[in-house]
């Protein structure tokens, strides 16, 4: 095995190429065409679309790929292509962020990595020929995205041993490829070190390596609000990228209290004090914990029960929001939502939840500036009693509207918010809530 690392005249576009030990005059049978799959590293960045153009200035979309996932793999004639990564802006417009050329190899897949500052990224490329000789085994490079400051160490042992078993797969520094490793399919566990320590920084979850084909790992900082982890994401021909976080890492919590009869509120977690004195209508600080299952159970300011042995799962790396409010028995209850670990720059993915237990479903809209209901793109038209949405909208300016519509079609305007432009790296929360100080009863609560 032989890997080459050559720097382009472009400067931002490195050429990785894993070669197996063929030459490049080497075609496969099985695999005729030429393959490319774009893989989104850029912490900052949005959904990004690849397009390729061929020498007749014939455009087609490859795909669309957002932060950690990767775009299906196409398959193209081989030839010379210029190759453009952009995204969509909250008008629709088409924004180029990198501009490059490709020549696509038959029978070779071409694995394309956007990695760096999203503002200025950089392009990485693998490229392999295609095996078609597996039998009852798969092949594994490693790409590091890891930071530039230290080297790392990458080990895979099979999931019934340990890492005193496990195989050194790869050491790398920022942006190297290791030498192609093959292993036979099955269950692995992967850990990653400092290159030559013993102390575990990072350790997986079983994952089953099933297909006979080539995978690639790339192990980055987790991003979103448990930034600063050690993560791995896994790369096969598909769209489903495995994220895997690491076994050891915390989780975190943040509360809001909708229960205004309640007062401020004591929380507990597990017999033990979590929160004291939230307020309601207060969003608290995170909450950082171990990993597990925890019973949670709230008082009110009187010190009377208010909610007893609700279940809150935090998994490794997971961040959740909890909302207390009162049902429609007026019992408080509890909802829970994970966050989501995306940037939130270009886009924000915002949970909305419903406490309002006088209409069976309810609709929230984000109406841009010279836009009204009618015509935005973004909206939930039915939010149930005490359940909860995500939605993903571009970064702009928008009025938030909740309405009621009727069996009859007609619209019923129950609250409204500010203009409101979002703040980047903020993860939000809309609460949909009963207010006896709001002239039609109700109000919108945006909070981050």
């Amino acid at each position: 095995m032989r890997t080459f690392f050559t720097v382009s005249a472009l400067g931002s576009v490195i050429m990785l190429t894993g070669c197996g030990g063929s030459s490049s005059e080497e075609t496969s049978a099985t695999y005729t065409s030429s393959y490319i799959q774009l893989y989104n590293g850029s912490a900052n960045s949005t959904s990004t679309r690849l397009l390729l153009t061929d020498s007749d200035d014939s455009t087609v979309l490859a795909g669309t790929a957002a932060y950690t996932d990767a775009t299906s793999l196409v398959s193209y004639t081989p030839a010379s292509y210029d190759i453009s990564l952009s995204r969509l802006n909250s008008d629709g417009d088409d924004i180029s962020m990198l501009d490059s050329s490709i020549t696509l190899r038959q029978s070779y897949k071409h694995l394309l990595f956007l990695t760096g500052d999203y503002n200025n990224p950089e392009l990485l490329t693998l490229q392999f020929l295609r095996d078609d000789s597996l039998t009852d085994s798969f092949k594994l490079y490693v790409v590091s995205l890891l930071p530039d400051d230290s080297s790392y160490d990458v080990y895979l042992s099979t999931s019934d041993t340990g890492f005193d078993e496990a195989t050194l797969t790869a050491t790398l520094n920022y942006s190297q490829i290791s030498p192609v490793m093959e292993f036979e399919r099955g269950n692995y566990i992967i850990y990653i070190t400092e290159a030559g320590s013993r102390d575990i920084l990072f350790q997986s979850s079983k994952y089953n390596f099933e297909y006979l084909t080539e995978y690639v790992l790339v192990p980055r900082i987790a991003s979103g609000p448990l930034e600063g982890n050690i993560a791995v994401d896994v790369i096969n021909n598909t769209t489903t990228v495995g994220n895997l976080t690491d076994l050891t890492a915390p989780a975190q919590f943040r509360l809001y209290n909708s229960v205004d009869s309640a007062g401020s509120s004591d929380i507990f977690l597990n017999s033990s004090v979590a929160l004291t004195a939230l307020a309601t209508d207060t969003l608290s600080d995170y909450l950082q914990l171990a990993a597990k299952d925890y019973r949670l159970s709230a008082t009110d300011e009187q010190g009377q029960p208010l909610l007893s042995s609700s279940l809150l799962t935090l998994n490794q790396g997971e961040s959740k929001v909890v909302v207390l409010y009162q049902n429609a028995d007026a019992v408080t209850s509890a909802l829970v939502a994970e966050e989501s670990n995306t940037p939130q720059i270009y886009d924000f993915d915002i949970n909305v939840v419903n406490t309002i237990f006088d209409y069976s479903a309810l609709s929230v809209y984000f109406v841009p500036p010279n836009e009204t209901v009618d015509t935005t793109e973004y909206y939930i038209t039915s939010v149930n009693s005490g359940a909860q949405k995500e939605i993903s909208i571009p970064d702009g300016e928008y009025t938030v509207f909740l309405l009621y519509t009727d069996d009859n079609k007609n619209k019923m305007l129950l609250a409204e918010s500010e203009l409101q432009a979002f703040v980047a790296g903020s993860n939000y929360l809309l609460v949909a809530e009963p207010d006896s100080n709001s002239s039609s009863g109700y109000k919108l609560s945006l909070l981050r």
